[in-house]
């Protein structure tokens, strides 16, 4: 689901509409602006496109204000100078919300990491993204701290600061085919680089929950009188995705950023794709990571074929070839998804973060709306091999 950013406009919300009809003509050439606009409601978690209108209105009247003395605290922890104005808030993500600082020395962009990165792990992630910038791709500047740390606890939290810079909204779904085709170039510049990695690939991508822990949360949702709960029960029967399973040789295991996902990127100056995101850099192999791109970028809200056209092009042309995709390339993407479901459905009903129920009550609807199949995979696959 897309997030909005925490102060959005009307006018960023009629590009954006026009940005997704661009797209739905490449598929759909007889589609209108009132599509557009559905789905991109759609894409925000709304009904329609007055809700997301009235979402955006509300969001102006409540601004959320950072807590006393964050920014000093920040600036004092990574040596970023004298604040030199209020901090302003950028947009809540599932791993917090992310503040604009201003000091004497500067902008930066700080936001809260997930409780399990640790500085060694963002040091994993810095080793690519250094490769990847000396390659050509973009990335922001990671600050580190008078320490030497890129992960800096904070008011009872684990941050990381970045240079700001200036970019746009990431890119939309369905995503046009010139942006697909620029991801993956990006992605085959990675898999180019051939960084070798030794350490275990993720648990979150390769372990997964029994089946009789998601008829247990089935349970806990209808308890909850959850409005979504019936649907998780007509899902949950028809998670036939525990059969794929992945085919991993060690030797073709390289460092990968495992996010290379629309969320995570950014369009910057001249329609450069920024990439954002590197803390859950880690072991995976090309085939693998290609499979879960494709779901990421061409699975939803339908099969986007000329985005898997473009992507398989932009890929080749960095990458040199096009990895043998079967059903079993998109595994650790099937993994993903089923725990990300599952743990979002979780942090719906008993999440102590207000915002993060609001973002997991409405990201809980939309994957139940739009859940991962077999048969979606399957027809994937066959885009891909036409």
């Amino acid at each position: 689901m897309r997030i909005l950013p925490d102060r959005p406009s009307l006018a960023f919300l009629r590009k954006e509409a026009k940005d997704v009809l661009v797209a739905l003509r490449e598929s759909s050439p007889g589609a209108s602006l009132a599509d557009a606009q559905r789905a991109l409601a759609s894409e925000y978690g709304m009904r329609d496109w007055a809700a997301l209108k009235s979402e955006v209105e509300q969001r102006a009247e409540e601004t959320p204000t950072a807590p006393v003395g964050l920014a000093d605290s920040l600036a004092n922890a990574f040596g970023l100078g004298r604040v030199t104005g209020s901090p302003a808030p950028v947009s809540y993500t599932p791993t917090g919300r992310s503040w604009s600082i201003t000091t004497d020395r500067g902008r930066w962009l700080a936001g809260t990491v997930l409780p399990f990165i640790t500085d060694a792990q963002a040091e994993v992630g810095a080793r690519l993204r250094d490769a990847a910038v000396a390659a050509g791709v973009a990335a922001p500047t990671p600050v580190r701290s008078p320490h030497g740390r890129l992960i800096e606890p904070v008011q009872g939290q684990s941050w990381r600061v970045q240079e700001w810079i200036e970019v746009g909204p990431a890119p939309m779904i369905p995503v046009p085919a010139a942006v697909a085709r620029r991801a993956g170039r990006t992605l085959g510049t990675l898999h180019s680089l051939a960084i070798p990695s030794d350490s275990p690939i993720n648990s979150y991508l390769i372990s997964r929950r029994p089946e009789a822990a998601w008829w247990a949360l089935l349970d806990e949702a209808r308890a909850a009188h959850k409005p979504w709960a019936e649907q998780l029960g007509e899902v949950v029967p028809t998670l036939d995705l525990r059969a794929i399973e992945p085919a991993i040789d060690d030797s073709d295991v390289i460092l990968c950023n495992l996010v290379l996902n629309p969320e995570n990127v950014r369009m910057g100056h001249d329609d450069v794709l920024v990439v954002t995101d590197w803390d859950l850099t880690g072991s995976l192999t090309p085939e693998l990571q290609v499979g879960s791109a494709l779901t990421h970028w061409a699975l939803q809200p339908s099969i986007n074929r000329p985005a898997i056209a473009a992507l398989r092009d932009g890929y080749v042309q960095a990458a040199g070839r096009w990895p043998t995709l079967g059903l079993a390339s998109f595994a650790t993407a099937v993994t993903g998804y089923l725990n990300w479901t599952y743990q979002t459905i979780c942090a719906a009903m008993n999440s102590a973060d207000p915002d993060h129920v609001a973002f997991a009550e409405r990201e809980s609807v939309d994957l139940l709306k739009r859940p991962m199949t077999r048969s979606s995979l399957h027809e994937l696959l066959a885009a891909v091999d036409g």
